[in-house]
Order: C-alpha cells, then sequence, then structure tokens
C-alpha cells in the first residue's frame, strides 16, 4: 500500500468515525430536549419554590423566583 492509499484510508476512516459522533450527539441532544420540562411545569415548581422563599421570609430569592415565573408566563403566552 502506498502512502497515498494510505492517507486516503485513514481520511476515510476519519470522516467515517466524526459521522457516527456527530449522529450520535444528534440523537442524544433530542432525548435530552424531550426531557426537559416544559414551562407549565416549571411554574408549577417555582411557584412551591417561591412559597418555601416567602415562609422564610428570604425575599431576596423570592424576588428572583417570581421574576423566573414571570418570564415563564410571558414565554408561554406569547406560544
Amino acid at each position: 500500500m502506498t502512502e497515498k492509499e494510505i492517507e486516503t484510508l485513514a481520511n476515510m476512516i476519519v470522516t467515517s468515525i466524526f459521522k457516527r459522533i456527530e449522529e450520535d450527539t444528534k440523537a442524544m441532544n433530542a432525548d435530552f430536549v424531550d426531557s426537559l420540562p416544559n414551562n407549565e411545569e416549571q411554574i408549577i415548581e417555582l411557584t412551591m419554590l417561591l412559597k418555601h422563599y416567602e415562609g422564610l421570609e428570604d425575599y431576596t430569592h423570592a424576588a428572583n423566583v417570581f421574576a423566573t415565573i414571570q418570564k415563564l408566563q410571558s414565554g408561554h403566552d406569547a406560544q
């Protein structure tokens, strides 16, 4: 086998490996996106967290959670 043929074969192998990695990455990303909670689920969980912070009188954290809820609700309304 000549050096040129070995280089061509190596390039084919590398291209094949990167193609498989890209396909696997796309599949993993799709699974990850499907497993994320939707806005409504996040709002429910954040509302519970907000009540917790209010109960502790931790108004700084409560304000941050409230702002996040508002952002999710405005994004939900826009859909």
